[in-house]
């Protein structure tokens, strides 16, 4: 199908930026790489009065190691971020996520800061946020805002930005001593899209003790989001095979799964557990 018309805006500044949002708020829609808001004006399920392409703004593209961790621009591309050495020797889910993400197109074009914002219940990199914790940062003409991660996917495709803001860039932690971290997904053989998968950090002391336990799910419910009950088993036990099973039978607790033809919901709930141990492994296999 071809798109309905619309205004091409591409801005060089994030100030010019804001004020084509400030201007025509509920009528604009931010392209980034476009490999998500493309398909939707073809399809027409988007048909903005206008297109603002940000991909000139070239302040949001970088990479920056500060003293607390990472800066990531809001344009940083799937391709970049999964091989910048500095970020993925200190956090491997990066990588893990990495390995069966899209294809070389969207990889080289589509942006981190992108993917967040489209707020894809199967996308990849929200359930790596959510299990690093970081922080996203927002802008508009009326000031800026931080939000937690966790606060950020609020229902089906949908984020907590305001019409009139643009996602700027993402604070991503160092790791505490003594974490270990991993990425699994069961993907869709047709889209590559995650039917369930885990992003898992465990921060482990000397002794074997979880300290601080991360599992987000993507794929699995109407957000990506964390199954707070397998963090609950993990934190304060010593990890074991038996502290290991008990996560894994009540990772699916309390989640509302989603269903469809190809995985309904008791298949899903059950790749739930299956995916939350695989990554468990996989992080415990990285211990020193």
């Amino acid at each position: 199908m071809i798109p309905s018309t619309f205004a091409y805006a591409a801005p060089e500044t994030l100030h010019d930026a804001m004020s084509i949002l400030a201007a025509n708020a509920d009528e604009t829609k931010i392209m980034a790489g476009g490999q998500s808001l493309i398909p939707l004006l073809k399809l027409r399920l988007a048909g903005p009065a206008v297109v603002m392409d940000i991909s000139r703004l070239a302040d949001l593209r970088g990479i920056e190691e500060t003293p607390s961790g990472f800066r990531i621009g809001a344009l940083v591309t799937h391709e970049r971020l999964i091989n910048d050495g500095a970020v993925t020797r200190r956090w491997s889910i990066v990588e893990d996520a990495g390995e069966d993400l899209a294809d070389p197109l969207v990889r080289n074009l589509g942006t981190f800061g992108g993917s967040l914002a489209h707020a894809d219940p199967a996308g990849d990199w929200p359930a790596v946020a959510l299990a690093t914790d970081v922080v996203v940062h927002v802008q508009s003409l009326r000031g800026a805002r931080e939000i937690p991660i966790e606060d950020f996917f609020t229902y089906l495709f949908t984020a907590d930005l305001a019409d009139d803001e643009i996602l700027t860039h993402v604070d991503l932690p160092k790791p505490a001593p003594g974490t270990v971290t991993a990425y699994v997904k069961i993907a869709h053989p047709a889209s590559g899209y995650a039917v369930a998968a885990a992003g898992v950090r465990l921060t482990i002391d000397a002794g074997g003790t979880c300290r601080a336990a991360r599992v987000a799910l993507t794929g699995v419910a109407t957000t990506p989001l964390r199954a707070a009950e397998a963090e609950r088993a993990l934190e304060g036990a010593v990890i074991d095979d038996a502290a290991v099973r008990r996560a894994v039978e009540c990772a699916a607790d309390g989640i509302d799964v989603m269903g469809d033809t190809y995985a309904p919901v008791d298949y899903r709930r059950h790749l739930i557990g299956v995916v939350t141990g695989r990554a468990i492994q996989r992080a415990l296999g990285r211990r020193p």
